[in-house]
């Protein structure tokens, strides 16, 4: 609501719900005086918001009167309430406003805040923030460019996980986090050496080609996907090919993490990468056997073998652990 103060009140409608609250003060500020021609007479520095001169603090009693309408204000400078708290101290009456509850500022936004910090953009400080911020995201899209496409999505789903908020699975992609289906993303790039005319750009798209060649059908390693997704942007840009996004080809995003599903958390278990949900899967008798009883008590929780225990344990095995484990895994 409108800040208002003991001068401002017609009918003193909020003073009395004020003093029902807080009846501690109500004898203290009977003979309080709201004579409005003796307050229109005040100096600025008689008020605890001096630039708007609200919340008198000439005496005692307006004091306190002051302090309990800071109440109804959902935020104010900081410096109001620090002068009403220096004015309680002066005249003595902290102890009578101590059961009495002032409303607190909202923390202040920081560029954190923001999904697009460097626009200071797309502000998320609730989980009703995160679904609407998804919504202008996905919709927006095409008109962002690579930089705030990649920044935007990856803090979204920062957010998403801090508010436990659920995202759709086109956001997971957009953010990178979804797994590459190896030959399309050949496909795509392909497109690219077709589109540009240039002999130059032409190898530089024909060398990354090659780098997928003989991978495995699908690529989950994130940070490999996000270097060949960052190679890709720039010789995209250098090529000119930027403003064929959305329309002849997708961008270096869409093009690396291509489909939109999850990609899980992998371990390597002497070169073969392996699901760690399947590794999680497997009976603790299991784990038992392979990496005995008492190792395998650490990895337990509640009866099922802990995820995040086991992808700390599993790299430290022994080899021939990890070969066991390979052979055994489907």
């Amino acid at each position: 609501m409108e800040p208002r103060d003991q001068h401002h009140d017609p009918a003193f409608a909020v003073l009395h719900l004020l003093l029902k609250a807080n009846p501690q003060a109500e004898e203290f500020v009977k003979h309080a005086d709201l004579d409005e021609t003796k307050v229109a007479e005040l100096p600025d520095r008689m008020f605890a918001w001096p630039a708007r001169r609200l919340f008198p603090i000439n005496t005692p009693e307006a004091t306190v009167l002051s302090s309990m309408y800071r109440q109804k204000c959902a935020a104010v400078p900081s410096e109001v309430d620090d002068n009403l708290r220096r004015a309680q101290e002066v005249y003595g009456v902290k102890d009578l406003l101590s059961t009495v509850k002032t409303a607190e500022a909202p923390p202040p936004i920081t560029e954190d805040d923001f999904l697009l910090p460097q626009h200071k953009r797309l502000l998320v400080k609730t989980a009703a923030d995160v679904k609407k911020a998804e919504e202008i995201l996905l919709d927006q899209y095409p008109r962002l460019n690579i930089q705030d496409r990649a920044t935007g999505f990856i803090n979204l789903v920062k957010k998403a996980r801090d508010f436990n908020v659920s995202l759709a699975p086109k956001t997971h992609q957009m953010a990178g986090m979804t797994v590459c289906t190896t030959k399309r993303a050949m496909d795509l790039i392909e497109a690219r050496r077709c589109a540009t005319k240039d002999p130059l750009f032409q190898t530089a798209y024909v060398k990354l080609a090659a780098a997928l060649q003989g991978r495995a059908e699908t690529l989950h390693d994130r940070e490999e996907l996000i270097e060949l997704a960052e190679a890709v942007a720039r010789i995209d840009k250098l090529a000119g090919l930027g403003k064929h996004y959305d329309k002849l080809m997708p961008d270096p995003i869409q093009t690396v993490f291509n489909t939109e599903k999850l990609a899980e958390e992998m371990v390597n278990l002497n070169g073969r990468e392996v699901a760690l949900s399947k590794l999680a899967a497997m009976p603790t008798t299991f784990w038992e056997d392979v990496i005995g009883p008492d190792m395998a008590a650490e990895i337990t929780t509640g009866g099922g073998v802990d995820a995040a225990k086991l992808a700390q344990i599993v790299p430290t095995l022994p080899l021939d652990l990890r070969i066991i484990l390979q052979h055994q895994i489907p």
